[in-house]
C-alpha cells in the first residue's frame, strides 16, 4: 500500500478533441487563466493559443525542481532547496535554511513549503522569510493550495491533512485510499484525489478540517484530476485505459457525465475557465484538447 505509480498506457485509440504534438510533460497546471506546461528542462507560461504554438514565456528548470504547484497567478517549484517564484516572466527566489523540498503559493504572495524529510510545514513571505512553523503528521510529498486553504500529502503512507494556516497549526490526517496518485483543489476549498491502486476518485472537502466526502469506482489506475467550474465536473484520467471520465458530484452518489479517449500515459489534466479539457502525455504522445461537451460538434 502506498508509493503508488502510475499504469504505463497502451498505444492509444480514438484521442478525443484536437491533438497538438508536444515533448514529454512533466507538469501542467493553470490559474488565473495562465497555463503551465514543464517539458524539456522548460517552465513555458502562456494562454492555450500561446502554449500550442510554442509560446508564451518560458522559465529554466532542471532535473533539480520537484513538482510544480500554482494558485492566484503564481507557479512555484523547489529546485535544490531553493524556491522558485514565477509569475509571467518575472522570477523571484529564496534559499530557507529549512529542508525545503515542496512548496506552493498563497494568494498574499507568501508561500507554504513542507518537506519530504522533516514532518514540519513552513510559511515564508514574499521576501522568503520564515513568518509561521507548524508541526504536521508526517514528512511531505506534495503541498497544495487553493486560495487560502493547504493540504499536504504523503505518498507512503498515502494520506492527506489539511493545515489551518489561521489557527497555525496541523489539521485532521485522513487515508487516501490504497495508493494516492494525484491531487488538486477545485473550487471553494473542494480537493479531488485519485486512489491509483484502489482505482477510484476521492472527493474531500476542506471547509473547517479535511473531510472525506464522496468516493466512486474509477476505469483502473486511475492518475490525473482536474475541476471543471464551468460544467461543476470532476474529472479523471485512467492510463491504463487511456480515458477521461467526468463525474457530477453534486448529488449524494457520484454520476458518471461523460467519457472521452486520451492519448497514451494521460498523467496531467487541467481544465480552462470555458470547460475546455487540457490533456498532456508524460511519454511524449502530445497534448489533447477536449471542448466542453455542449460545443464538441
Amino acid at each position: 500500500m502506498g508509493n503508488a505509480e502510475p499504469a504505463k498506457s497502451p498505444p492509444a485509440g480514438d484521442v478525443e478533441g484536437e491533438k497538438v504534438d508536444f515533448p514529454a510533460v512533466e507538469d501542467l497546471e493553470i490559474t488565473n487563466g495562465t497555463i503551465g506546461v514543464r517539458a524539456d528542462g522548460q517552465l513555458r507560461l502562456g494562454t492555450l493559443d500561446e502554449i500550442k504554438a510554442g509560446g508564451g514565456t518560458t522559465h529554466q528548470v532542471d532535473d533539480t525542481c520537484g513538482d510544480v504547484t500554482a494558485n492566484e497567478g503564481a507557479f512555484v517549484t523547489v529546485c535544490g532547496g531553493t524556491v522558485r517564484v514565477f509569475e509571467g516572466a518575472e522570477e523571484r527566489s529564496f534559499a530557507p535554511s529549512e529542508e525545503v523540498t515542496v512548496a506552493a503559493p498563497l494568494s498574499d504572495g507568501r508561500v507554504v513549503a513542507g518537506s519530504d524529510q522533516t514532518a514540519e510545514v513552513w510559511v515564508f513571505d514574499s521576501d522568503g522569510n520564515r513568518v509561521d512553523r507548524m508541526p504536521v503528521a508526517k514528512t511531505s510529498d506534495f503541498v497544495l493550495a487553493g486560495a487560502d486553504k493547504v493540504v499536504r500529502l504523503n505518498r507512503f503512507d498515502t494520506t492527506i491533512q489539511d493545515v489551518q494556516l489561521d489557527k497555525s497549526r496541523q489539521g485532521g490526517t485522513l487515508r487516501v485510499g490504497l495508493g494516492v496518485g494525484q491531487a488538486k483543489f477545485g473550487d471553494d476549498g473542494l480537493v479531488l484525489a485519485s486512489d491509483a491502486t484502489g482505482g477510484q476518485l476521492l472527493v474531500y472537502t476542506t471547509d473547517e478540517v479535511v473531510r472525506l466526502h464522496q468516493t466512486v469506482p474509477t476505469d483502473p489506475h486511475p492518475w490525473a484530476v482536474a475541476w471543471d467550474s464551468a460544467q461543476q465536473l470532476a474529472w479523471i484520467t485512467s492510463t491504463e485505459k487511456n480515458t477521461a471520465t467526468a463525474f457530477d458530484i453534486s448529488k449524494g452518489v457520484p454520476r458518471e457525465q461523460r467519457k472521452v479517449g486520451t492519448v497514451a500515459d494521460a498523467q496531467h489534466m487541467i481544465s480552462l475557465d470555458d470547460g475546455t479539457l487540457l490533456i498532456a502525455s508524460a511519454s511524449g504522445d502530445g497534448l489533447q484538447i477536449v471542448p466542453p461537451e455542449s460545443d464538441k460538434d
